[in-house]
């Protein structure tokens, strides 16, 4: 009984010492393979960890029909592979039923966005003068067309034209540092 038990300690022993030489020699190797599927080095970590759990407890069942490398390598392809679809599985199940609602916080945000950009044109058009912001007003807020601001206003449509064209221009570097302050 007594030299069973050593046979089977020394053979942990020698098992153990194994997997460490494998892992000093391929663990690096396999840690970049893991990379460049799960682009995250602690998951590929996790990953390279476990592939040498499943050595340790696979390694008398390998057969030699490959070498050691081309194992490690499946092993390690198959946990990333694993990895992802669980992580897939995991992601659209914890997550499915607030794929909406985020999509819909998105849009909110968005449109909140939209509201304070919008808020912040009609302030900068507000800085105008009168007979400029009026136009603006008009064109953009009220959809009116160049004639129909001219008859209103009791002026030519080239005056509104003109007053179109500069107010755009005065506007022109506002917005841009407007926009460029959402964007």
């Amino acid at each position: 009984m007594s030299t069973e038990r050593n046979e089977k300690d020394d053979s942990k022993y020698q098992l153990r010492r194994n997997i460490e030489e494998l892992m000093n020699t391929y663990g690096d190797e396999l840690a970049i393979l893991a990379f460049s599927y799960v682009k995250n080095i602690e998951d590929a970590k996790d990953i390279v960890q476990n592939v040498f759990v499943t050595v340790y407890f696979q390694y008398e069942k390998f057969r030699g029909e490959s070498t050691i490398k081309t194992w490690l390598y499946r092993i390690t392809i198959n946990k990333c592979k694993d990895f992802i679809k669980s992580f897939h599985f995991k992601h659209m199940i914890s997550f499915g039923t607030n794929i909406q609602s985020k999509q819909t916080g998105h849009a909110s945000d968005k449109k909140l966005l939209e509201k304070e950009l919008s808020r912040s044109v009609k302030y900068e058009v507000l800085k105008l003068k009168v007979k400029y912001r009026e136009v603006i007003f008009m064109t953009y807020y009220q959809d009116l067309e160049v004639r129909e601001i001219a008859d209103i206003l009791n002026v030519p449509e080239a005056t509104v034209r003109t007053r179109l064209q500069r107010a755009r221009k005065q506007l022109e570097p506002l917005l841009e540092q407007v926009v460029f302050t959402y964007e």
